[in-house]
């Protein structure tokens, strides 16, 4: 998280991501690895949905339309970083294929490390700034935040099993609220921020988000099961390691409103998406239930 945030806001922050990602980490087990084996060429499909057309998208419609400084650097480093914590969760409660969605966020988070400073790299040319971040860094916010608490919620499922399956619904159910107050915190903390900035970051986050879902959607083929965990893997971004970018270099509080700002925009879509896709899942259910 940047510096200029308040401290109490660093660390809910810090314990609702980490609440999410040990709640998925008790979910893991030996079937997501052959889930994942099993659709290589799927995973990836969507990993090079996530990784090109929707950073291209995002520099697409900053050029377009003109926008420069804060609101377009909050937009890009968006669009650029990957594998939002709650992304898996959110993939799960639509739909997706409980098996094939964590080995998917475990890629997409693990290819970021790469991917985010080779973005960088690509940015710094497009419009000739002096972006740097290296992969440790990287490395390092990807693995504290999330591969550390979902390694041991994987090891708690493997040698206490019972103990992992009466966790994890607690468990899920204490981080939704966690999520929930640390909404409302985004809100009283970084207000003067985001009506400082206007509202194009969180346009931005709306009308980006909605291309990601189709772009996730249709890279995921004719894998039906697959089909929703693509599409909120391509549109949920990661505020945490846009943040870590803005922080290395120095950019200033605003960069941190706009990314809040497209944060919260995208957020709106995708529970909006969530419940559409969920109640269509359910009418589905029952026409073929029906004689």
């Amino acid at each position: 998280m940047s510096p200029l945030l308040p401290a109490w806001f660093t660390l809910l922050a810090a314990a609702a991501v980490f609440s999410v990602m040990l709640s998925l980490g008790l979910l893991l087990g030996r079937e997501q690895i052959a889930a994942a084996l099993q659709r290589r060429m799927v995973i990836g499909a969507i990993l090079f949905a996530v990784v090109i057309p929707v950073p291209a998208l995002a520099v697409l419609f900053v050029k377009l339309l003109g926008l420069k400084g804060p609101v377009a650097a909050g937009i890009v480093l968006m669009a650029i970083s990957p594998g939002a914590p709650v992304a898996l969760r959110r993939a799960i409660d639509v739909g997706g294929h409980a098996r094939f969605a964590p080995a998917l966020h475990l890629a997409i988070v693990m290819l970021a490390v790469v991917t985010v400073p080779t973005s960088v790299l690509i940015l710094d040319l497009i419009f000739q700034k002096d972006f740097a971040v290296s992969p440790l860094v990287i490395a390092r916010q990807v693995f504290f935040a999330q591969l550390l608490p979902l390694g041991i919620g994987a090891a708690v499922r493997a040698f206490l099993p019972a103990a992992a399956a009466w966790l994890e619904p607690r468990l899920a159910r204490f981080a939704n609220f966690l999520l929930l107050v640390f909404l409302f915190a985004c809100i009283y903390a970084l207000w003067p921020l985001l009506a400082g900035i206007g509202w194009v970051p969180a346009v931005a986050g709306v009308v980006l988000t909605v291309c990601a879902l189709s772009v996730g959607a249709a890279f995921a083929g004719r894998d039906a099961d697959a089909r929703p965990a693509a599409a909120v893997a391509a549109a949920m971004r990661n505020p945490g390691l846009a943040l870590v970018i803005a922080t290395v270099n120095r950019f200033p509080s605003s960069v941190t409103a706009a990314v809040f700002g497209y944060a919260i925009g995208a957020a709106v879509v995708v529970t909006v998406f969530v419940a559409w896709w969920g109640r269509a899942r359910r009418a589905g259910e029952r026409g073929r239930e029906r004689p």
